[in-house]
């Protein structure tokens, strides 16, 4: 899981993680590609810092922090589900 398909999936939520999602993703962000490996959060704060109002800087550390969450109990939920197999 990346962060922009936790953000597409947070779109219906009815808080300021909800606002910023819709605010980025209609604004159709497209990640530019480098013979880097990208560090996606830093692709998206710069994004945020771009695009979105100021106050909006906080709400993504927020949110940052729910998809890293979300991102380990994935992880973690899959690790169950191979040792059970």
């Amino acid at each position: 899981m990346n962060f922009e398909a936790w953000l597409i999936a947070q779109q219906n939520r009815e808080d300021l993680i909800g606002d910023l999602a819709r605010i980025l993703i209609m604004q159709n962000i497209e990640q530019k590609s480098s013979r880097r490996k990208p560090d996606e959060h830093k692709t998206w704060v710069d994004t945020v810092i771009r695009i979105a109002k100021p106050e909006y800087i906080n709400v993504f550390n927020e949110a940052w922090q729910e998809f890293l969450l979300a991102k380990q109990a994935g992880i973690d939920s899959l690790n169950v589900t191979q040792h059970l197999e």
